[in-house]
């Protein structure tokens, strides 16, 4: 390959920021004509869109790009092929339509069985009711049929890989190279290959995700591309300016990724250290080639996978790619690129014959020899390589980046479709939703409360709250204007998770049931946002014939409840439930064991919430904050913000801090259900180890920002699984670095020694080691703090939060309704 004409070809596409890929763009406006003369047809209308994606399965590179497109344009409506996604959260919680092979037997692990089905299955999908239809294919997506009137682009990861010039690679790893089965699959592919080429002539406008892709489409469709970049998250990925003295190659271990050649290479060359990250099933093969030096970790967790990237001399890459991720995030932590010098790498890695700040070195051929001579150059003048360059270029690929140019090739195919899209980051238009009956058994303010109260700010206007106790709930619903009332809870008011619901209450509960059936008459979706009021919701919604959404905030297990209380949970979740919102993936995985519910009916929304009130207290000194809540000035203090109450653990923070004489206990909380013993508990073990003067008990408390903003770390210490850690994303924006226990939900929001610090529950030797390393080390405070911010605005903002729950409440509203008919 020439790499200067193929540089050349990038800066000429790449780099346009304001018309990306021109000549791309133009070809799409000379072929759609009458779909931009349709388009001014509907301008008095909102645009509608489609999406399609090939399949939903997992969240990998296509996924990445698709999360960003469903951003660009957040009221599309998905079509794929079969969906068994387990978290919804990069797709928005959509419903996603599906083809006949998503009920085919085997369907959810061997789809790619039914590729012979799959063109057919495709052109089955209906989206003639849209005007902007934009296809996410690296196989059959592009297929789908579109009419005259109707623009279709289609961002190509690649043309079906194993279907043309990979095919006779794919035949020899799939051992299809002889016999009846060889015969048979090389025949599914010719017809593949055909019916690929016949589609592509109803494709408006190509996009693809690199150079290398686009001269794939030109060779395969005969058909010009604009290259737009998939997004990287490169702001996941820290800047590190210090390297140790190893190299790092991270990858699936599957034959075209090279691993193999990597350790070979780094194996006839002792003096040097590899790391390799990575599992599959080559994983034998390789360990057999490696050498002493060469050290194989398997699968490892992100924060493993980030930790070596930063630290990495170089990171190694002997794959042939379409793109290539993990060479730019590699870039992103600082770390220089040794790479295989074809596909997309090239595209990605900035050589020093070409570029005044090189960012990595190719070799020509995926060798051992090839490698090692690469490696050898490298290391005759690493300093060519700053952190800081590789770092720029990392940017290049950001998904920002990815959001503007691909609305800006889409406003160029089809003038006045993104003046009506909205923004990316934008909550849902303001249209009224579903008239929505929401129960909660709870009066006073807990997690659960403080999360619908944030729904309710943007849902009042369609909704009505109905409580089963009194108390400082109400008022606060009361405050942000929402229709409040409140139900004496009568039945449910001795019920406690270990316990069940005696004879004489069951009476008064067929009461409550019937009254809230009655209410439910006017509604069109019930969303219970509690477990118990979810078991009224379950049997009032099958009463007044509505469907019901629980948004479910435990983790459904015999370590929170009893067995009577799970069976009534799991009973009633089959009778009346329609549709499930779990706060974190172990909730949602505790709940489909209990109940055998499918993936399709259980969506992942994380909590939701506002940085305002912690920013609001940035020009207010500390000193003052604990001088209205009576804290000594000058101590350490660690804060613990929960009721009270044995499982969420704040006898741990006491005795961890009895370890620590000159450390200072701040809790915040009230024992709320039938605590008060274990409360009392606590004032004696305080008094047992005479820390009278060192620990503060504030009660409960409204202003839980100002409580934060006053400690100098906040503890969370549930000995049990925490079905998500609201605490710990409010001590994430309150600035405050945040020690947790390692179960639950909590391991969804942490990145340990990154974002916080995380110990074994139940552990109070750890906890105080933690709690003495944080008020020893500075600067990992520093460090902690600022990771933690950025992930608490980044993955749980409001917005997106309520967005999420308000378009499921209306999916199923829909789908009721269609069902009625």
């Amino acid at each position: 390959m020439n790499r200067d004409l193929a540089e050349h070809a990038i800066l000429n596409i790449a780099t346009a920021d304001g018309a990306v890929a021109e000549a791309g763009a133009a070809a799409a406006l000379r072929r759609a004509e009458s779909a931009g003369q349709a388009g001014a047809r509907h301008a008095s209308r909102p645009l509608r869109v489609a999406i399609v994606h090939d399949w939903l399965v997992t969240y990998a590179g296509a996924e990445r790009v698709l999360e960003q497109i469903v951003a660009c344009f957040p009221d599309a409506d998905l079509f794929s092929l079969v969906d068994f996604l387990d978290d919804r959260a990069f797709v928005r919680g959509k419903r996603v339509t599906t083809s006949f092979i998503q009920k085919l037997p085997f369907a959810r692990t061997r789809y790619r069985s039914y590729l012979p089905l799959m063109p057919l299955a495709i052109e089955q999908l209906d989206v003639s009711g849209y005007d902007l239809v934009i296809s996410s294919s690296h196989a059959v997506a592009k297929g789908v049929l579109t009419g005259p009137d109707q623009m279709h682009i289609s961002y190509v990861h690649s043309p079906i890989r194993y279907a043309w010039d990979l095919q006779h690679q794919y035949l020899e790893q799939s051992n299809l190279t002889h016999g009846p089965k060889s015969l048979l699959a090389r025949m599914i592919l010719h017809y593949i290959r055909n019916w690929d080429t016949r589609t592509a002539n109803a494709v408006d406008g190509f996009v693809a995700n690199s150079a290398f892709i686009a001269r794939r489409i030109r060779k395969v469709y005969h058909r010009d591309a604009a290259v737009i970049f998939p997004p990287v998250d490169v702001d996941s990925f820290s800047l590190n300016e210090t390297k140790d003295d190893f190299y790092l190659t991270a990858s699936r271990m599957v034959p075209y990724k090279k691993i193999d050649l990597i350790v070979d290479a780094f194996s006839r060359t002792p003096e040097r250290k590899l790391v390799v990250i990575g599992d599959g099933p080559e994983m034998q093969k390789i360990r057999a080639k490696a050498g002493p030096n060469v050290e194989i970790m398997g699968y490892q967790p992100f924060a493993v996978l980030h930790d070596r990237m930063r630290r990495a001399k170089a990171f190694v890459f002997a794959a042939e790619e379409d793109f290539g991720i993990s060479v730019v995030e590699a870039q992103a932590c600082g770390t220089p690129v040794i790479a295989y010098g074809k596909g997309g790498a090239l595209e990605t890695v900035l050589e020093p014959q070409s570029h005044g700040n090189p960012t990595g070195l190719f070799f020509d051929e995926q060798t051992p020899h090839a490698i090692v001579a690469a490696v050898d150059d490298f290391e005759r003048a690493p300093q060519r390589f700053t952190p800081k360059a590789c770092r720029a270029n990392a940017e290049r690929f950001s998904a920002d980046t990815f959001r503007r140019r691909f609305i800006d090739y889409v406003e160029a195919a089809l003038p006045g479709s993104t003046a009506q899209r909205g923004t990316a980051a934008a909550p849902m238009p303001a249209a009224r939703g579903p008239a929505t009956l929401v129960l909660d058994q709870s009066g006073v303010l807990g997690g659960a409360e403080l999360s619908l109260l944030e729904i309710m700010k943007h849902m009042r206007a369609n909704a009505d709250v109905l409580l089963f106790d009194d108390g400082p709930f109400r008022a606060a619903l009361d405050e942000v204007g929402a229709r409040v009332d409140v139900l004496d809870q009568g039945a449910l008011a001795g019920v406690r998770k270990q316990g069940g619901v005696s004879a004489g209450a069951m009476k008064q509960l067929v009461g409550m049931v019937r009254d809230v059936a009655r209410r439910a008459r006017r509604a069109e979706v019930i969303y219970a946002n509690t477990q118990r009021a979810m078991v009224v919701a379950a049997l009032a919604g099958r009463l007044a014939r509505k469907p019901v959404v629980w948004h479910l905030r435990d983790i459904v297990s015999d370590d929170h409840f009893g067995s009577k209380q799970l069976m009534a949970i799991k009973y009633c979740a089959r009778l009346g439930v329609t549709r499930v919102i779990a706060n974190s993936d172990a909730s949602a995985q505790a709940f489909r064991a209990l109940t055998g519910f499918t993936p399709q009916h259980v969506d992942v929304v994380f909590n939701g919430i506002s940085a305002e009130p912690f920013d609001a207290l940035d020009d207010v000194s500390q000193a003052a904050l604990r001088a209205r809540f009576g804290l000594p000035e000058h101590a350490w203090l660690v804060g613990s913000f929960s009721r009270l109450a044995r499982w969420k653990g704040q006898h741990l923070l006491l005795e961890a801090a009895a370890r620590h004489p000159d450390m200072h206990v701040v809790l915040v909380g009230a024992p709320l259900f039938g605590e008060d013993e274990y409360a009392a508990q606590l004032h004696e073990t305080v008094a047992r180890h005479g820390m009278d003067k060192r620990v503060h008990f504030l009660g409960f408390q409204r202003d839980v920002a100002a409580c934060m903003k006053a400690v100098d770390v906040v503890a969370h210490t549930s000995i049990t699984p925490e079905p998500f850690g609201r605490v710990i994303v409010e001590g994430m924006l309150a600035r405050r670095p945040v020690v947790a226990a390692r179960a639950g939900g909590v391991v969804e929001i942490i990145e340990d020694r990154e974002s916080g610090l995380l110990c074994e529950p139940g552990d109070a030797g750890a906890l105080a080691d933690a709690l003495g390393k944080l008020q020893r080390d500075a600067a990992l405070r520093a460090r902690l703090v600022a990771s933690g911010r950025a992930t608490a605005v980044r993955r749980f903002g409001t917005e997106t939060y309520v967005e999420r729950v308000e378009k499921i409440l209306a999916d199923t509203a829909k789908a009721a309704k269609a069902k009625k008919r």
